[in-house]
């Protein structure tokens, strides 16, 4: 067992607001295919926050639980069948897949069979705390990250060795997992944007801004960034987005602001922001065969209502993207190959903050001051 210090999700006191406090656990010993990672840093995402403040019992979820899912740090400790790692290896974690169902045979592995348990739940068995002696739900997303050791299944492990110019880069690497992830693939995989687009992206967070980006690397015709604070909005500007829509303070019908800067409308709208007003209305911004790609999760109960015969006859196509329907192992290099270039800038959307000055990291986030947090844990002795 390894005594280590964790980020403990509690249930909820509000629905809606995450109940997080650290405290010491213990980590039990990696299994055949797992992985003792010691973190160096995790990248906060929305869905921690989501998956941490729902009452227990929705969709499996019970507490207490540890989550964190943009992971990176340093093999400690291998199980018997691990052959992609070995101790020492600096790693980058994303989510977790099974291998061996069709989707994962055909190279989705974010549309796994067991994706919603395996990374929404995770399990039991490998974390105790030591005030109370729970047996905390860990494995969140294969790697519970928000934790100075975690247990990792080996199917999120992504072997940083070659891809490292310096210790100081697994920090800064630890978010490209799943947000940064999430916004390239939504355009570069999903929607296959090209020379031709007019692409719309709802909200400028972390995967709005990699949207925002990756639409610029692909050189897509126009980029509508869609937000309501300017510093995002001037900051997409510099990032690659051609226009920008302010939505704070105003009554915008967004099709109609969308066709004021594009007469014939977007052929790919981006949301990541799961507001049903704006979901509705880059549906109907979208020009004759244009893409909705769904990316942030709306309301409990929401359903998004289409004119069938419109939709028919437009030919337009709403579609769910899940991690940007990303290979890992393949997504991650890409993107630092891309930040290497320069034509990836992600380092200027993160600010760092100590583990246990995660508070403050939530505070920023909900003001926006913050575009993507990045959790450090204490540095290798």
């Amino acid at each position: 067992m390894v005594s280590t210090p964790a980020i403990v999700a509690r249930e909820p006191k509000d629905i809606g607001h995450p109940n997080w406090q650290i405290e010491d656990v213990s980590v039990s010993e990696p299994g055949d295919n797992e992985i003792l990672v010691e973190m160096i840093a995790s990248g906060v995402c929305h869905t921690d926050l989501v998956l941490s403040s729902l009452p227990p019992g929705y969709m499996g979820i019970e507490y207490p639980k540890i989550v964190g899912h943009e992971g990176a740090g340093y093999v400690k400790q291998t199980g018997q069948s691990v052959h992609s790692v070995s101790v020492g290896d600096p790693v980058l974690l994303s989510f977790h897949s099974c291998g061996s169902c069709s989707q994962c045979d055909d190279d989705h592995p974010a549309y796994c069979d067991t994706f919603a348990r395996e990374n929404y739940i995770g399990r039991q068995g490998s974390v105790t705390t030591t005030n109370t002696g729970d047996k905390p739900w860990a494995r969140f997303f294969g790697q519970s990250s928000f934790a100075r050791c975690s247990v990792v299944d080996e199917s999120c492990v992504v072997n940083a060795k070659g891809l490292l110019q310096s210790p100081e880069e697994l920090k800064l690497f630890a978010p490209l997992g799943c947000g940064f992830q999430t916004g390239m693939g939504a355009v570069a995989n999903i929607a296959n944007a090209g020379a031709k687009d007019v692409v719309v992206v709802l909200g400028l967070g972390s995967v709005g801004m990699a949207a925002i980006m990756t639409a610029a690397i692909r050189g897509c015709k126009a980029i509508v960034g869609v937000d309501r604070l300017d510093d995002r909005l001037a900051l997409a500007k510099e990032l690659g987005a051609t226009h920008t829509l302010n939505t704070a303070g105003s009554d915008m019908d967004l099709a109609e602001a969308v066709r004021a800067l594009v007469p014939a409308g977007a052929s790919l709208v981006v949301d990541t922001t799961g507001v049903p007003k704006l979901l509705e209305g880059g549906l109907e911004a979208l020009r004759q065969r244009g893409k909705l790609v769904m990316i942030g999760v709306p309301p409990p109960g929401f359903e998004l209502s289409v004119k069938a015969t419109e939709h028919m006859n437009m030919g337009r196509s709403v579609m769910g993207c899940i991690e940007g329907d990303c290979i890992p192992k393949e997504a991650i290099p890409e993107m630092i190959r891309w930040y290497r270039d320069g034509r990836f800038p992600f380092d200027r959307l993160i600010t760092y903050f100590e583990a246990h000055r995660f508070d403050q990291a939530l505070k920023q986030l909900h003001d926006g001051s913050a575009v993507k947090a990045v959790l450090l844990w204490d540095s290798r002795e």
